[in-house]
């Protein structure tokens, strides 16, 4: 399905007061942190059910905590921000506005209404009720915890590192913050300190573990992930393939030589690295290292993925070496079929943009070529810092730094990224903002169902989706409405719908049916996208 662009002017200012924001709660910080106690009360069994994710559970104890000592505003706290992760957001909104109306001068309360906001999609307006915590009280960790939360996503992510520092220095026992923390830490240090956490916490159970040890093992392959490019010929303009199915092209890839076994791979955003099918991945030569499990869209949860190394990577006139390589277990994920005489798997495997995220890729869905250019200069960039022969950074701290906007990228449009995630901001009609995943994995635009019956109709639909984790099967199809985003106005007659809950604060995905009418420029390390789209009416 097509869809046609009109280029609008728009500004969205999602990000106008984060800088100011941000050093006014720095001096909050600094001139408070001095006096702070360390916070050592012990674990309660409603934190174990909380980090448990068993979030039902976790929601009655805090509530029964809460009814023996009104004056626990932290049992408080965790019941709502538990019904939160239990999906009862409606509930816990509603206990949050009650309680911030009742006491509009308590930290919890406030900080409470951050993660109801957060969970809503509004997450600009989560960060400012988390700064307004902390100067209430700049002792308060999970304050600290939610500001560092919004900077990561936001691209201040050595921002975000000193926030999550200091919530784990206030609360050092806290499980939760304990393990933002981890997270926030680089690769070398990461492995050794998820390792004691597994070891030492109080609250992992046996069906937790083994999650966390799969975390493990990723953590240790990645650190020894360098995927460094050792050559290149000519300017790094890799074209695409087209990937036939029983109606034509089902989508566009780029052949990439594992080993020197070429394989075609889906241009994946809402992917990362390099995942194969297990048909594809046979005599690659990869040197196996661990196991994983992987997910992504469906119902069936996880699967299983071997985590391997190739020695050599060769895509266009691009050579790599030592690059981890994320291979399927099962036949099928991706689709095939069990019928005498049907493909076991129907894909080759993915390749996720963020590959190449040491330079700014352009993906040319017009002229089918992907394109990769040096990121421009950081001031704060020094010369000792080795590059690679297209001027790419692989040091560890490559990705840690805040946003930077060049002068020549001041009309680009400033993005959150999750990971590997793509989350632009959205305007759907006539209403509010809200944030949709831009993913040329998906074989169609998505709307949460909720929201879309917010500004039109829905009905039931028979459509099927697949991803990573199975299929779904529960949708819905829209009426008429238009969306804005970076820039471009695309008018949408129908939108598949389903419900999105479980992707906390997306409404969303702009799938491959609209992407791949685009040219779209990324910039991974400073949070920054530029869509064009050469065939749109101007308006």
């Amino acid at each position: 399905m097509f869809f046609e662009f009109r280029v609008v002017s728009i500004a969205v200012a999602l990000f106008a007061t984060f800088q100011q924001a941000s050093a006014q709660s720095a001096g909050a910080a600094g001139a408070h942190t001095a006096s702070c106690s360390i916070r050592s009360a012990p674990v309660s069994d409603a934190d174990i059910a909380y980090q448990r994710r068993e979030f039902k559970k976790a929601a009655d104890l805090y509530a029964a905590d809460f009814k023996r000592d009104s004056k626990d505003q932290r049992s408080r706290y965790g019941q709502i921000d538990s019904m939160i992760g239990a999906r009862k957001l409606d509930d816990a909104a509603k206990l949050a506005d009650e309680w911030t109306v009742m006491t509009p001068k308590e930290p919890y309360a406030i900080l409470a209404a951050s993660d109801v906001r957060h969970a809503e999609g509004d997450w600009l307006e989560a960060y400012v009720l988390a700064l307004r915590a902390v100067k209430l009280d700049p002792c308060l960790p999970s304050a600290y915890q939610a500001m560092a939360q919004y900077e990561e996503l936001a691209g201040y992510r050595s921002t975000a590192r000193r926030s999550i520092a200091l919530a784990h220095q206030l609360a050092p026992h806290d499980d939760n913050i304990r393990f933002d923390w981890i997270t926030s830490l680089d690769k070398n240090h990461k492995f050794d300190e998820l390792k004691k956490y597994i070891a030492e916490s109080k609250a992992i159970d046996e069906k937790r573990r083994q999650p966390l040890l799969n975390s493990l093992t990723k953590v240790a392959a990645q650190s020894e992930n360098h995927c460094e490019l050792v050559s290149s010929t000519g300017p790094a303009h890799i074209p695409m393939t087209a990937v036939y199915g029983d109606a034509g092209i089902d989508y566009w890839g780029i052949e990439v030589a594992f080993n020197g076994k070429k394989r075609t791979l889906q241009i994946d955003t809402g992917a990362s690295g390099f995942i194969l099918t297990k048909s594809a991945s046979a005599g690659t030569g990869l040197v196996r290292i661990d196991t994983a499990r992987v997910g992504g869209f469906g119902d069936n949860g996880s699967n299983s993925i071997l985590i391997s190394r190739a020695a050599s990577v060769h895509i266009g006139g691009l050579e790599f070496k030592d690059c981890s390589v994320e291979t399927l277990a099962n036949f099928g994920v991706m689709g095939g079929g069990n019928e005498i005489g049907d493909r076991l798997d129907t894909s080759e495997g993915l390749i996720g943009s963020d590959v190449f995220d040491r330079y700014l890729v352009t993906l040319d869905y017009i002229k089918h070529e992907v394109r990769l250019e040096p990121l421009p200069a950081r001031p704060s960039d020094t010369t000792d810092v080795a590059a690679d022969p297209l001027g790419g950074r692989n040091d560890l701290e490559r990705m840690t730094t805040d946003r930077f906007v060049a002068p020549s990228m001041q009309k680009w449009t400033k993005m959150y990224r999750d990971g590997h995630t793509l989350i632009i901001p959205t305007r759907i009609g006539s209403g509010g903002t809200k944030l949709f995943v831009a993913d040329t994995g998906s074989d169609s635009n998505l709307v949460d169902v909720k929201v879309a019956k917010e500004f039109t109709t829905s009905k039931d639909d028979i459509t099927v989706f697949r991803g990573l984790s199975g299929v779904t099967t529960k949708t819905f199809e829209t009426g008429a409405f238009t969306m804005d985003f970076a820039g471009l106005r695309l008018p949408i007659k129908s939108m598949n719908a389903m419900d999105l809950s479980r992707f906390e604060g997306i409404s969303g995905f702009i799938g491959y049916p609209t992407l791949m009418q685009l040219v779209m420029h990324l910039d991974y390390r400073d949070n920054l996208v530029f869509f064009e789209a050469p065939n749109a009416t101007k308006k």
